[in-house]
Protein backbone atom coordinates (compact mmCIF):
# COMPACT_ATOMS: atom_id res chain seq x y z
CA UNK A 1 0.00 0.00 0.00
CA UNK A 2 3.21 2.40 1.45
CA UNK A 3 4.26 1.71 -2.44
CA UNK A 4 1.12 2.71 -4.46
CA UNK A 5 0.98 5.55 -2.38
CA UNK A 6 4.39 6.84 -3.03
CA UNK A 7 3.79 6.12 -6.51
CA UNK A 8 0.95 8.74 -6.76
CA UNK A 9 3.80 11.36 -5.17
CA UNK A 10 5.95 10.73 -7.37
CA UNK A 11 3.81 10.98 -10.13
CA UNK A 12 2.56 14.32 -8.72
CA UNK A 13 6.09 15.99 -7.88
CA UNK A 14 6.62 14.83 -11.77
CA UNK A 15 4.06 16.53 -12.81
CA UNK A 16 4.80 19.94 -10.74
CA UNK A 17 8.46 20.05 -12.68
CA UNK A 18 7.49 18.87 -16.40
CA UNK A 19 8.59 15.46 -15.58
CA UNK A 20 6.86 12.13 -16.27
CA UNK A 21 7.90 9.87 -13.16
CA UNK A 22 7.11 6.45 -12.31
CA UNK A 23 8.91 3.77 -10.50
CA UNK A 24 10.36 0.57 -12.46
CA UNK A 25 10.35 -2.93 -12.21
CA UNK A 26 13.00 -2.74 -9.89
CA UNK A 27 10.95 -0.19 -7.63
CA UNK A 28 13.65 3.21 -8.62
CA UNK A 29 12.93 6.26 -10.49
CA UNK A 30 15.53 8.79 -11.74
CA UNK A 31 15.25 12.06 -13.17
CA UNK A 32 17.75 15.14 -13.87
CA UNK A 33 17.46 18.24 -11.93
CA UNK A 34 18.99 21.37 -13.50
CA UNK A 35 20.54 19.30 -16.29
CA UNK A 36 23.59 18.90 -13.94
CA UNK A 37 22.04 16.89 -10.62
CA UNK A 38 21.15 13.10 -11.75
CA UNK A 39 18.93 11.32 -8.81
CA UNK A 40 17.51 7.97 -8.17
CA UNK A 41 14.60 8.01 -5.98
CA UNK A 42 14.16 4.04 -4.76
CA UNK A 43 11.35 2.34 -2.90
CA UNK A 44 13.03 -0.88 -1.42
CA UNK A 45 10.14 -3.24 -0.59
CA UNK A 46 11.92 -5.59 1.56
CA UNK A 47 12.58 -3.00 4.09
CA UNK A 48 10.18 -1.04 3.52
CA UNK A 49 12.33 2.25 3.04
CA UNK A 50 12.55 4.58 0.29
CA UNK A 51 16.02 5.64 -0.31
CA UNK A 52 16.98 8.98 -2.28
CA UNK A 53 20.45 9.03 -4.07
CA UNK A 54 22.80 10.97 -6.09
CA UNK A 55 26.09 10.88 -7.95
CA UNK A 56 28.41 13.38 -7.32
CA UNK A 57 31.50 12.45 -9.67
CA UNK A 58 34.63 10.20 -9.51
CA UNK A 59 37.64 11.93 -7.73
CA UNK A 60 39.82 9.40 -8.49
CA UNK A 61 40.70 5.79 -7.93
CA UNK A 62 41.07 5.03 -4.08
CA UNK A 63 45.13 3.91 -4.24
CA UNK A 64 45.55 7.65 -5.71
CA UNK A 65 48.38 8.99 -3.70
CA UNK A 66 45.42 11.56 -2.87
CA UNK A 67 42.91 9.28 -1.79
CA UNK A 68 43.54 10.07 2.13
CA UNK A 69 43.36 13.29 2.00
CA UNK A 70 39.99 13.19 -0.10
CA UNK A 71 38.52 10.29 2.50
CA UNK A 72 39.15 12.38 5.42
CA UNK A 73 37.72 15.62 3.14
CA UNK A 74 34.23 13.19 2.79
CA UNK A 75 34.35 12.71 6.34
CA UNK A 76 34.45 16.05 7.71
CA UNK A 77 31.59 17.08 5.59
CA UNK A 78 29.59 13.72 6.77
CA UNK A 79 28.86 16.35 9.95
CA UNK A 80 24.96 16.27 10.09
CA UNK A 81 25.06 19.71 10.55
CA UNK A 82 27.44 20.42 7.43
CA UNK A 83 27.24 20.85 4.05
CA UNK A 84 25.75 17.73 3.48
CA UNK A 85 22.28 18.36 4.79
CA UNK A 86 22.12 15.30 6.54
CA UNK A 87 22.80 13.14 3.20
CA UNK A 88 25.31 10.84 4.15
CA UNK A 89 28.72 11.17 1.72
CA UNK A 90 29.50 7.03 0.34
CA UNK A 91 31.70 5.32 -1.99
CA UNK A 92 30.21 2.80 -4.85
CA UNK A 93 31.12 -0.77 -4.65
CA UNK A 94 34.03 0.39 -6.64
CA UNK A 95 34.93 2.82 -4.52
CA UNK A 96 35.56 5.12 -7.54
CA UNK A 97 32.53 7.71 -7.10
CA UNK A 98 31.07 9.43 -4.82
CA UNK A 99 27.41 9.31 -3.95
CA UNK A 100 25.32 11.63 -1.75
CA UNK A 101 22.15 9.22 0.01
CA UNK A 102 19.51 9.46 2.51
CA UNK A 103 16.91 7.24 3.12
CA UNK A 104 13.45 7.73 5.08
CA UNK A 105 10.19 5.85 6.02
CA UNK A 106 7.72 6.24 3.23
CA UNK A 107 5.23 7.62 5.96
CA UNK A 108 7.65 10.78 5.84
CA UNK A 109 7.10 11.28 2.01
CA UNK A 110 3.40 12.02 1.79
CA UNK A 111 3.22 14.50 -0.34
CA UNK A 112 4.38 16.02 -3.18
CA UNK A 113 5.51 18.97 -1.03
CA UNK A 114 7.70 16.77 1.03
CA UNK A 115 9.47 15.04 -1.44
CA UNK A 116 10.58 18.60 -3.25
CA UNK A 117 12.00 19.56 0.08
CA UNK A 118 13.66 16.08 0.08
CA UNK A 119 15.29 16.71 -3.44
CA UNK A 120 15.93 20.16 -2.85
CA UNK A 121 18.51 19.61 0.14
CA UNK A 122 20.09 16.52 -1.86
CA UNK A 123 20.60 18.91 -5.26
CA UNK A 124 22.41 21.28 -2.40
CA UNK A 125 24.73 18.95 -0.73
CA UNK A 126 25.75 17.59 -4.44
CA UNK A 127 26.11 20.71 -5.50
CA UNK A 128 27.91 21.95 -2.15
CA UNK A 129 30.56 18.55 -2.45
CA UNK A 130 30.89 19.43 -6.11
CA UNK A 131 32.41 22.58 -5.19
CA UNK A 132 34.31 22.22 -2.45
CA UNK A 133 36.25 19.45 -4.44
CA UNK A 134 36.50 21.46 -7.39
CA UNK A 135 38.28 23.91 -5.32
CA UNK A 136 41.28 21.35 -4.26
CA UNK A 137 41.16 18.56 -6.84
CA UNK A 138 39.73 18.65 -10.28
CA UNK A 139 37.15 16.25 -11.09
CA UNK A 140 38.03 13.87 -13.28
CA UNK A 141 36.09 14.61 -16.54
CA UNK A 142 38.32 18.03 -15.95
CA UNK A 143 41.25 15.90 -15.94
CA UNK A 144 40.60 14.58 -19.43
CA UNK A 145 40.54 10.62 -17.36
Amino acid sequence: MLKEQLSDVLAEFGASVGQSLAFDEDGTATFTVDDDVLVDFAYLDESDVVVLFSPIGGFGGIDDPDAGEKALELLRMNDLDGETEGFTLALDEDGDLVLAMDRRSPLEISSSDALAAWVDSLVRAVRAVRERFAARWPIEEERGA
